[in-house]
């Protein structure tokens, strides 16, 4: 798994993180704050071209920001048990990888 330089977690925010709840609280302010100003598009927005990639379901999400851009990190879980990783740019929703899982 690559390291990342900025981890959100946008969905299943009850991780087994040593995070105080404030920290989840903050980074969904800063991530709406960033819809909002169009610096990147909103998780219904990525989750339509997910489902035009792959059928399946969602089983992670993460915002990352590598090397000054945002990049939503996507993990799905077919229906015959793969999982795919998929990588979109979080502002324009341009598929930049896909890859299935080990």
């Amino acid at each position: 798994m690559k390291a990342r330089a900025l981890t959100f977690l946008l969905v299943l925010l009850c991780s087994a993180s040593a995070l105080s709840p404030f920290a989840h609280a903050d980074d969904d302010k800063r991530i709406r704050q960033l819809q909002r100003s169009g610096e990147i598009l909103s998780l219904e927005q990525i989750f339509d071209r997910v489902r035009k990639v792959k059928p399946g379901r969602i089983v992670d999400v993460d915002l990352d920001k590598d090397n000054g851009r945002y990049l939503y990190e996507i993990e799905l879980l077919e229906s015959s048990g793969k999982v795919w990783e998929m990588e979109f740019d979080a502002r324009t929703g341009e598929l930049l990888q896909l890859e299935q899982d080990d």
